[in-house]
Parts: structure tokens; sequence; C-alpha cells
């Protein structure tokens, strides 16, 4: 026993979480204190993650008789681990047993000398009566329980429904994220509305969040969680806030060939393509004018919010040159009346020559 709460007890079971035992499970007159030892087993887990547990009692063999049934029956029994000694762990389950330092479930040396004189689940997997050979195993005791929660937690999961969560592990592709006794799979495309580089970028491990659950895929085992949609779509408010001609304000995000994407807010971009950025310049690359984390002035062209596209000029931002030709060069008046028909009927300048000596 870890600790003990106005309401509860929180006991070490082994796991990489603690079990909470309500107070409520102890006779009056019997109170619960640090260092107590108990058997118990697992109901669940709650909300905050703690395995649910209840005091039970596991039977420990008594005889040869008792230890052949249980062996064969693959029973769950009660040992207490009386020291270290080569290759693993000596457990007195009724006869002396030897626990390999594999199947105890320790993950160092230090993990394994702090289970001498505790009370242990195990199950024989070996047992030779004529030469009194006992071998148990205390992982696979756990990881069946753990198997047994996942299950029972996977089966409570619904589409649809929110749910809490620690971040367990990132990978380039997501996160995923223990749920209460199953992982959720935390696509990064599902973090957030805007554009996410990395997982890293945004989660961290042990990180608490709240996601919801996009898919169950009970065949697969696999259930698909997502960030951004416990938050508004942006897109569902563009074709409102955008309007063809306005004048917008971004960051560009990435370029291609063809064009350059701009983030005008988080999760919503548009794309200037290569043939928009230049009056002057016949651009092949759009790398040539614009790079990634500029801030850019354009003009929008084009709003299909349904297909979640907005077009953006960069050069109708600058102003059109041709709109202003007739301003500045209105000095400059030609008409047909006045140009000279053919160059051949255009008159000559005519200079005197110069006489000869």
């Amino acid at each position: 026993m870890i600790s003990v709460s106005n309401e509860a007890v929180f006991v070490d079971i082994g796991f990489k979480t603690e079990g909470i035992l309500p107070l409520t499970a102890f006779k009056a007159g019997e109170p619960a204190k640090p260092g107590d030892k108990l058997l118990v087993t697992i109901k669940g887990r709650d909300p905050e993650g703690y395995y649910e547990l209840a005091l039970g009692k596991i039977e420990r063999p008594t005889d040869w008789a008792s230890l052949e049934k249980a062996f064969t029956e693959k029973q769950t029994i009660a040992g207490t681990v009386t020291g270290v000694i080569k290759g693993g762990l000596s457990v007195d389950v009724g006869v002396r047993a030897f626990m390999p330092g594999s199947r105890s479930g320790a993950r160092d040396a230090a993990e394994l000398e702090s289970l001498v004189g505790q009370e242990i689940r195990c199950r024989i997997i070996k047992l030779d009566v004529t030469e009194e050979d006992v071998v148990v195993d205390r992982r696979i005791v756990g990881e069946e329980e753990e198997r047994a929660l996942k299950q029972r937690r996977f089966s409570e999961i619904v589409e649809g429904e929110t749910v809490s969560g620690v971040v367990r592990s990132l990978t380039d592709y997501g996160a995923f994220v223990d749920i209460g006794g199953t992982d959720g799979l935390l696509h990064i495309g599902d973090i957030a509305w805007a554009r996410v580089g990395k997982p890293e970028d945004v989660l961290s491990l042990g990180q608490q969040i709240e996601a919801k659950v996009l898919k169950v895929d009970a065949d697969r085992q696999r259930i698909s969680l997502g960030m951004k949609q416990l938050q508004p779509n942006p897109w569902d408010s563009a074709a409102a806030k955008y309007k063809v001609g306005e004048h917008v304000h971004g960051t560009v995000s990435r370029v291609a060939e063809f064009g350059a994407f701009v983030e005008l807010e988080p999760g919503v971009e548009g794309l200037i393509h290569v043939s928009e950025m230049s009056w002057s310049k016949k651009m092949k690359k759009a790398s040539t004018i614009v790079a990634p984390g500029e801030s850019v002035d354009a003009v929008i062209l084009a709003v299909n919010a349904d297909e979640r596209r907005i077009s953006l000029g960069l050069k109708q931002a600058l102003g059109d040159p041709w709109a202003e030709v007739t301003r500045r060069f209105r000095w400059v008046r030609w008409s047909k009346a006045r140009l000279p028909a053919s160059p051949i009927s255009a008159p000559l300048c005519s200079f005197p020559m110069a006489s000869r000596a």
C-alpha cells in the first residue's frame, strides 16, 4: 500500500499505474495504513486512469494434490517471495518454487529485489512431483489481467463520445493515447485544424488530453481519435469571412512548383498559383518569388468553401500596371487621321547639299 486518503487507499500492484481501493472495502475497526500488504483483484479502471480494486483472497495450495489441480486448471494462486536466487526468485506457494527473473514482471535488479517479502499472484507453469520441482510465473497473470481490462474497456468505447487520455508514445504519423486501459491512435491530421509538421511540436509524453472517438474497428481492435473535431471547423465560416476582391495577409506555409500555399488563419489556406505572382515575369517556379515562412499580402480571387479552396493573387495586391497606362500617358494622342497612310507617302525632310569645292 502506498498512501491513504479520506476516501480510498492507493496500492502498488506492479503496473505503471497504481490501483485504488475504497475505504468502505475494509471492516470497521481495521484501518488501512501505508506499508500494509493486501490481496486484491482488478475490476476495471476509473476515469482518472487508476485501476479499480476489490479485496480478494486467492487460495494458497496446501499440498501436492492442490498444486497438481492448480497446474492442470491453470489457476492463479498466491505465493510469497522469500528471496533472490541465481536466475530469479524463490517463492513459497506451500512448497518451495522457482520463478525465473524473466517471468517476474520486474524491469531491473532493483525492482526484482523489492519483491522479496511480498505476497504475489502467480501461476504454476511447470510441476514435477517426483523431483519436487515447481516453476511459477507472475508476469503471465499481469498480462492476462491487462488484456482482459483492455478488452472490457474496448467494448465500452462508443464512436462520437469524448474521452480523456494520456499521451503514451509519439510517432511520425501521430500519437498513441491511453484512454483508460486501451490505446487509441491520434493521427497527425486530426491533432489540429492548422497544419502540424510533427506531433511533438504540439504534444508531449504524459500530456493529458481530450479527444473525440472517430472510429472503433472491432475486428482489428483499433480506435481512432481526433482532437481537432472538438473545435469548430474554420472552413464552416470561410464563405462568410472571405470575399472575392478583398485584400488579405498571410504566411507562406509551403511552396510547390505550381504555386504557394498561404495560411490565412489556423486551418484555412489559400493557393497563389504561379501565374498570379508577377505582371512582368513569366514564372516557372513559385520558389523564385516566395519562401516558406514569408509574410505576404494578396487579393482573394475565388472562394469555394465546399471544396475548401481559396484562390489568391499576389500580383493583384500590387495593382495592375495596365490600369494606369491611360492616366500616365494621356498626353499621347494618336489618331488614324493624323498618321500617314504609308511610309512611302510620308514627306521627306530636305537638307541643303554641301557645295563642291
